[in-house]
């Protein structure tokens, strides 16, 4: 059944969802990020509903057939849907181990000419070098490549600031690099800007330091404008090797670093804190510890689904419970393609596919019985999601609602179309699954 658009029709919000895009394939020979990563969303205007077939969709609440009808007067009220807003600290490795330096040698076959050093820099044995570790490198090309997508479509639903802990031109850990803000063009050249050439990796890995001093940084932001507010926090910790701290053995140092992961998830706000490891499993656990990483996943709150707590080079049942770059033989550009899809998997996993449920202005209490959620493809066609928890849309609370969560191939739908829309409405009866 076509809807007219009629002035007595209710008023919808359309929000344009830009989806989460994938990057395409390198070219061969090419070390050079072929496409941005795409996140964020344009608020739209109000509108009167445009034209769309529902066709037989399903059934409302109490049982009757395609109930979902503008023209039969049953949409009354507007609640407008918002990106529930993400606040986001990168807590990155700049310790010397990811120039390559074991802290007495550099190990061999761990470095390579670094595109961005045009000119001889002194290395940590003081030999004058061309060269950076193919993990700096690496990691330094995917973030930069991430902020220049941010501030290509500039997201109102993200804002992120970012602290580089040791290297050579490391601040304290109660300090920040960049403050967390709104990525536009100028946010996106102050944070590719500390991870530019003359800064290098150098020092040592003080990671409980380090989540224990950016953390009331994180929480204490204070989004503005254009910045939405009502945001979640999430710190997202990057090492290549093993904390340390002064007069601190291996283990209290490891436990250090998950009480303060845990102080960050359980404060007030709390933090959500993924982690991510760049290095080889099979290196000694000195070097690189893969279990130590999946427990500070899991005390974060963030652990991959259904993955091994126990995940090691000896244990490769399942998966690891932390974002796993392994950089093996790879080349620096293998590597920064991993850890680019590690850092969008987590932008995807904060803030993919939860909307915020407003009330219409003077509106009473939302009645969860009759709310539909609308999805407009890119092509312009319009049908309207069916309540499931599986494969359609769901409350985050059925008896109070205020969050809009679209779940399995819904989800899905949103982030393969960069084009769709999606609009609640008001007082018709929920359409379900059939």
């Amino acid at each position: 059944m076509a809807i007219r658009p009629r002035p007595t029709a209710a008023l919808s919000l359309a929000l344009s969802f830009t989806a989460f895009t994938a990057f395409l394939a390198p070219a061969c020979g090419s070390s050079e990020p072929l496409s941005a990563f795409d996140a964020g969303f344009d608020a739209g205007t109000v509108t009167f509903p445009p034209p769309g077939d529902f066709g037989d969709s399903g059934t409302g609440g109490d049982g009757g057939t395609n109930p979902f009808d503008l023209d039969g007067g049953c949409a009354n009220a507007t609640a407008e849907a918002k990106r529930t807003p993400v606040y986001m600290m990168l807590v990155i490795d700049g310790s010397g181990s990811m120039d390559g330096f074991d802290g007495t040698a550099y190990v061999a076959g761990e470095r390579e000419i670094d595109p961005e050093t045009t000119t001889p820099r002194q290395d940590l044995t003081n030999q004058a070098t061309q060269s950076s570790g193919k993990k700096w490198i690496a990691v330094r090309g995917a973030l930069k490549a991430f902020f220049d997508g941010l501030a290509a479509r500039p997201d109102p639903s993200l804002a992120v600031g970012m602290y580089l802990f040791s290297s050579n031109t490391a601040k304290p850990s109660a300090q920040t690099d960049v403050a967390i803000g709104f990525v536009d063009a100028t946010q996106a050249t102050a944070l590719k800007g500390r991870l530019s050439p003359p800064v290098y990796p150098a020092q040592g890995t003080p990671l409980a330091a380090a989540v224990r001093g950016q953390r009331p940084i994180l929480t204490s932001y204070v989004p503005q404008a254009p910045v939405l507010p009502g945001g979640k926090y999430v710190m997202v910790m990057m090492t290549d090797g093993v904390p340390n701290a002064a007069n601190l053995t291996q283990p209290q140092a490891n436990a250090d670093v998950i009480a303060a992961i845990n102080e960050a998830k359980n404060g007030t706000p709390g933090a959500t804190v993924f982690v991510v490891g760049v290095g080889n499993p099979t290196a000694r656990v000195d070097q690189y510890d893969e279990v130590f990483l999946g427990q500070a996943a899991q005390a974060g709150g963030a652990p991959e689904p259904g993955c091994n707590p126990a995940w090691s080079d000896t244990n490769t049942t399942g998966k690891p419970c932390h974002f796993q770059v392994t950089p093996g033989a790879k080349t620096a550009a293998q590597i920064r393609d991993d850890f680019l899809a590690a850092i969008n998997q987590i932008r995807e996993k904060v803030a993919s596919c939860e909307f915020t449920l407003e009330k219409p202005q003077g509106a009473g209490a939302i009645d969860p019985t009759k709310v539909n959620v609308l999805y407009t493809n890119g092509q312009g066609k319009e049908a309207p999601i069916p309540q499931n928890p599986q494969n359609g849309w769901s409350y985050d609370d059925p008896q109070n609602p205020t969050k809009v969560i679209l779940n399995g191939q819904a989800c899905a739908d949103m982030k393969a179309d960069p084009d769709s829309k999606i609009r609640v409405v008001i007082g018709c009866k929920t359409i379900v699954t059939k």
